[in-house]
């Protein structure tokens, strides 16, 4: 595979009808909320269409997506995006307004996809000038999924991934598709992931770990399930979360781990059979108590 749309598309075409996003109850959310392989990727292919309908884009273009990592739309916009041979930036909504606007000068993108509550904050900040910005939450899913596959350059740019810019201006560090699929195809081959898989969501999109996360997921046509920021703060709950919602697959920093203060996670989380720490230093005790029982790797 030389690309990401690729291999979902593989995916999509074994496993139309597995759960690809779970959203679970959470705020503002009374009821759960699924997304299957096929709507995901009809979703998908409608913002490529939204977004070829505003602007002719070159291969290098840079889409700017400014959603919440708890709706299935951001990654029907990243994928949206990929499709017609773009690259995107993820900016978090949790970020300030003047990081945005750095990002946005600096990727120099001519359209922001995001929704209602991201629109209203962008007019209202003056934020988005005279970029283009797209609702995605008002696209329909395409209801022909014509899949033709766009001539995809692997050495083209498929995302940016910003620093956070506490020690100055934000820095983007740009990603080739080559890159981010040869990652993503020796994870499927290195942890032997399956379709009945549940892998937690819990990394900001505007984080590289994110991209990583939920291609554990895509890429052998398991579940990602979506954590809400609240649930990633929930500190000794966030164990019963996990046991509630089967998850098997759990990718947090070390320190994470720590907050829950479980003192015996092989018999609390039964389920939970891989681990896959980054982003800072694991400590020997908390690499010593999390991987009895299951698989973890520091990465």
């Amino acid at each position: 595979m030389s690309h990401l749309p690729e291999i979902f598309d593989k995916i999509a075409a074994i496993h139309p009808q597995r759960i690809a996003i779970d959203i679970p109850p959470g705020r503002g959310r009374a009821s759960r909320n699924t997304v299957t392989y096929s709507t995901l990727q009809s979703m998908s292919l409608a913002i490529g269409h939204a977004i070829k309908d505003c602007a002719a884009l070159s291969p290098d273009s840079i889409v700017a997506i400014l959603l919440p990592r708890d709706t299935e739309s951001l990654y029907a916009a990243q994928l949206g995006v990929l499709n017609i041979g773009a690259a995107f930036t993820c900016l978090d909504p949790l970020f300030p307004d003047d990081h945005i606007r750095s990002v946005l000068i600096d990727a120099d993108s001519a359209i922001i996809l995001t929704d209602c509550v991201g629109r209203e904050r962008l007019a209202a900040n003056n934020i988005a000038g005279s970029r283009i910005v797209i609702d995605v939450s008002t696209i329909a899913p395409a209801t022909s999924r014509n899949i033709a596959a766009c001539n995809i350059d692997p050495n083209s740019l498929a995302y940016v991934i910003y620093t956070s810019g506490t020690t100055g201006k934000p820095k983007g560090v740009m990603i080739e598709h080559r890159s981010i699929a040869n990652l993503v195809e020796s994870d499927v081959t290195r942890f032997q992931l399956q379709p009945n898989d549940r892998v937690a969501q819990c990394s900001s999109p505007a984080y590289d770990s994110s991209l990583e996360e939920t291609w554990l997921a895509f890429a052998v046509g398991a579940t990602l399930v979506l954590l809400d920021d609240d649930t990633v703060r929930l500190g000794p709950d966030l164990v019963s979360w996990l046991n509630c919602e089967e998850i098997t697959v759990f990718c947090p920093p070390p320190t994470l781990l720590r907050t829950t203060g479980c003192e015996n996670p092989a018999r609390l989380l039964p389920l939970l059979k891989f681990i896959y720490v980054g982003g800072e230093a694991l400590s020997q005790d908390i690499a010593d108590l999390w991987s009895q029982g299951r698989r973890l790797e520091n990465g």
